[in-house]
């Protein structure tokens, strides 16, 4: 993921996390909200944003291959249920470890990973060298 997709992918995260402080110290950010209808405007669009980030990082966990399905299951939950913290930490930290280990053609269970093509070619090869003896 590149550096302009993180940080877009941040800015709902951050921008729920600085809402809190709204209800941390009313008085001095009244200006920010000033009445029931703005506020209303202003948490619906922090949800849309919430919900297309999670759909977003869902999908980009269920995209790696050599990862153990436990785990991106256990991602999953983590990332609906504790979505402010948690897509940070993911985005910034987890999702290189998990390109690493995509990139890997070796995963952590000890099997050889491979696609459908790439068995297709090895059973193409191997079948030719059977059938054509040098």
């Amino acid at each position: 993921m590149n550096k302009t997709n993180k940080i877009l992918l941040t800015i709902p995260s951050v921008l729920g996390l600085s809402y809190i402080l709204t209800f941390l110290f009313p008085t001095e950010l009244q200006w920010l909200v000033t009445s029931m209808k703005v506020y209303y405007i202003q948490i619906g669009i922090l949800q849309g944003l919430t919900i297309l980030q999670i759909a977003i990082l869902i999908r980009k966990v269920w995209s790696f291959k050599n990862l153990e399905r436990s785990r991106k299951s256990n991602w999953t939950w983590i990332l609906i249920l504790f979505n402010q913290i948690f897509c940070l930490i993911f985005i910034w930290k987890t999702v290189d470890e998990f390109e690493a280990l995509n990139n890997n053609t070796v995963p952590e269970n000890g099997y050889k990973a491979w696609t459908c093509d790439a068995g297709i070619i090895q059973l193409h090869h191997h079948l030719t060298r059977l059938l054509n003896p040098i």
